[in-house]
């Protein structure tokens, strides 16, 4: 098979497209040890035996299981809009959590509730539940409206102004068992991170090796 000497235009731009499909297919390779490494952080964190307390360094404490003891401030309660569920329209309950041993506060999801329609427990409560990071806003989420108590993100210097209660940054995600028409309806406790990574590499490398093939086949003599 014989090839023509290849025009200067067409094969830079050939050039230019394969090692830019190549190069996202390796940052996908990348990508997908990091996720593998997070994935091994979390499994190991929730193996390790529920916190009762928390110290004073929350350094590191993502994905730890905790039974913590004390109040919910209810009246403090933040909307958080996310993914609607089969109860209909409503919000991610965030309420303040007063902690009995050191009187720190902070930030629990109790999960989904329809308006109106959450419980609010009153005296010492029990909170079950896993640590998480903060959501941080995103390029395209919107602002969060404080004056409609509306929340896209956790921003918690703006929660402890709200609210008028000096945040812990530290949010946890309230596990429980759900029942037929109780709200919130919490967390199952499961944690679980996407990781389509090698498919994303695989589609970008094959799309560098259909590019060559198709500019040889473009090159060959007729």
């Amino acid at each position: 098979m014989q090839f023509r000497k290849p025009e200067l235009i067409p094969l830079l731009f050939m050039i230019c497209a394969v090692t830019l499909l190549s190069a996202l297919g390796v940052w996908q390779l990348q990508r997908l040890q990091w996720k593998n490494g997070e994935i091994e952080k979390i499994e190991a964190a929730q193996e390790m035996p529920a916190l009762g307390t928390l110290p004073e360094n929350l350094g590191g404490l993502e994905y730890r299981r905790v039974s913590l003891t004390g109040t919910y401030l209810n009246d403090k309660a933040m909307h958080m809009v996310g993914h609607p569920q089969d109860a209909g329209a409503g919000f991610y309950i965030v309420t303040p959590f007063e902690l009995e041993d050191d009187g720190r506060v902070i930030l629990v999801n109790r999960g989904f509730s329809p308006v109106g329609k959450e419980s609010k427990p009153e005296g010492l409560q029990t909170l079950v539940g896993i640590i998480r990071p903060t959501r941080q806003k995103r390029y395209f989420s919107p602002d969060n409206q404080v004056d409609k108590n509306l929340w896209f993100y956790e921003d918690v210097g703006a929660m402890s102004q709200a609210s008028g209660v000096t945040l812990t940054p530290l949010v946890v995600e309230a596990v429980g068992t759900v029942e037929k028409d109780v709200y919130p309806t919490p967390h199952d406790g499961k944690v679980s991170l996407r990781n389509d990574h090698m498919n994303y590499a695989i589609t970008w490398f094959s799309l560098a090796a259909i590019g060559v093939v198709m500019f040889g086949f473009y090159q060959r003599k007729v």
